[in-house]
């Protein structure tokens, strides 16, 4: 499974100041992104196939209760979702930290953690 972390996936924003988030990173399978910021803190960009969904895991801590979190995707739109990292990051085992995202085609995904 692909990892993405703030130092080497994605860029970690300041204040004022502009970033390019780039082209993003096309995926088809399922993936994990590390959350090294705080809560709230990550977002995440994400655009594809029209009417194919991306599916965000539950976590496995304590406020990890209840089902995954589907979208549908739009047909020429970018979406953005900042997750709440005690529903949805896994706290323990192989992926510890990390927001488990399946899309069920190739999505383009751009992660960002917004400054404090």
């Amino acid at each position: 499974m692909t990892r993405w972390n703030g130092t080497s996936g994605y860029p970690i924003l300041d204040l004022n100041k502009a970033e390019d988030l780039g082209a993003g990173t096309s995926q088809s399978a399922k993936f994990g992104i590390e959350l090294t910021g705080g809560d709230y803190k990550t977002a995440i960009i994400f655009s594809g196939t029209s009417g194919k969904k991306v599916t965000f895991e539950i976590g496995n801590g304590i406020q990890g209760v209840g089902a995954d979190f589907e979208v549908t995707l739009g047909s020429a739109y970018e979406h953005i979702i900042v997750l709440d990292s005690g529903y949805f990051k896994k706290v323990s085992g192989t992926d510890k930290n990390m927001v488990v995202i399946t899309p069920e085609a190739a999505t383009v995904f751009k992660v960002v953690e917004l400054p404090q």
